[in-house]
């Protein structure tokens, strides 16, 4: 009896020490924000491609939220904070309710925030950007390479990310251009 009472009394303060030292909320900073608010519900992008065709992305949620903490599978001390754009576009054939164009995840205080930036199936992962964006940037503008070798002819192989607009510009894997004709201010 004393055996079964000593090991739920150990089971339950393992299971209140997790929960109680873990679980601290990370928060994003405002330069991390920049990467969600460059984008707001309703937004529409047009795009025009070298060939004269167009082409809109409109923006149909974005989400800022924590997930439920799990100590022993997911999380370490610190409980991520997420942010999600999704947007719809008639190409995206395999999600024609929306997909996620953005997603951030920061997992650390200081360090390990993830980005994924995903348009038409064009995805780059950057695993860590407060260490690996530099090399990316010239000027305003962030180069993303896209590029997979079983990608479809008019996926992008390359993105161009202007810190202030978003998406201005990419490259399909056929060497379409395609700029973004309605930036704010012109």
């Amino acid at each position: 009896m004393h055996r079964i009472y000593f090991c739920g009394l150990l089971f339950l303060s393992l299971g209140l020490s997790l929960v109680s030292c873990g679980g601290k909320k990370t928060k994003f900073s405002k330069s991390e924000l920049k990467w969600l608010d460059v984008y707001s519900i309703g937004d529409t992008i047009i795009f025009k491609s070298e060939n004269g065709e167009l082409d809109s992305s409109f923006i149909i949620k974005k989400e800022i939220f924590y997930p439920e903490y799990n100590p022993i599978e997911v999380h370490d001390k610190y409980l991520p904070q997420w942010g999600i754009i999704w947007y719809k576009n008639k190409k995206l054939e395999y999600h024609p309710d929306g997909y996620q164009m953005i997603e951030i995840i920061k997992k650390h205080p200081q360090n390990k925030t993830l980005l994924t930036i995903d348009y038409l199936y064009g995805s780059a992962l950057i695993l860590d950007i407060t260490s690996e964006m530099d090399k990316l940037k010239v000027g305003k503008i962030f180069e993303f390479d896209t590029y997979h070798p079983n990608a479809a002819s008019s996926q992008p192989k390359k993105i161009f990310w202007h810190e202030d607009f978003g998406i201005i510009r990419y490259i399909t894997h056929n060497n379409i251009v395609w700029n973004r004709i309605n930036l704010p201010g012109l």
